[in-house]
């Protein structure tokens, strides 16, 4: 469904970042293993990578914003709202979680094991939660936003106060490449 928007349509892009996103969270699964299985010299370096991949989530909130402020509000115009506030009230706890994660894996205070625990309890909730998240944006949201909002117009009009918002740091595509896109 996704994949026949042309380059550049707003869900195909925040379709695409949902696959970066997915990958990141990949990568602190198995780091959360890793960390399990190491002492703190040999977790050094994953606790790091882990503080990383943190900081790059947290640079997915261009792509929150876009949604709440382009995407949501112009489904709650038409009347749509009740999917709208679940998402919005998920992005809320959802940047908790990610500060709360970055700020774990970069505190290098204490025991190591307490911190290895909370930060692979941290990484474990936070991938489930975006992980769901990420499904109902995808199956729900996305297809009934494609199926509400009809006119080519709107979808331009939105794209340009989504170009305005600005995007991830973590994605290709750059702001010349979509302006040069239609739609």
């Amino acid at each position: 469904m996704f994949e026949q928007l042309p380059e550049g349509h707003m869900i195909k892009t925040m379709v695409t970042e949902h696959e970066h996103i997915l990958a990141m969270l990949d990568e602190l699964q198995d780091i959360s293993l890793q960390l399990s299985d190491n002492d703190r010299n040999n977790g050094m370096a994953s606790m790091n990578r882990a503080n990383e991949l943190a900081d790059k989530i947290i640079g997915a909130e261009p792509h929150h914003q876009r949604e709440e402020l382009v995407l949501f509000s112009t489904l709650e115009e038409l009347g749509i709202s009740g999917p709208t506030q679940v998402m919005r009230m998920e992005h809320e706890m959802m940047r908790e979680m990610k500060h709360d994660l970055k700020s774990q894996t970069g505190n290098a205070d204490g025991d190591w094991s307490v911190r290895v625990e909370k930060v692979s309890q941290l990484i474990s909730e936070l991938c489930s939660m975006l992980r769901q998240h990420i499904d109902k944006e995808n199956n729900i949201l996305y297809p009934i936003a494609l199926q509400s909002i009809t006119a080519d117009t709107q979808w331009e009009e939105m794209r340009i106060r989504c170009d305005e918002i600005g995007y991830c740091c973590f994605c290709p595509e750059t702001q010349k490449e979509l302006d040069g896109a239609s739609i």
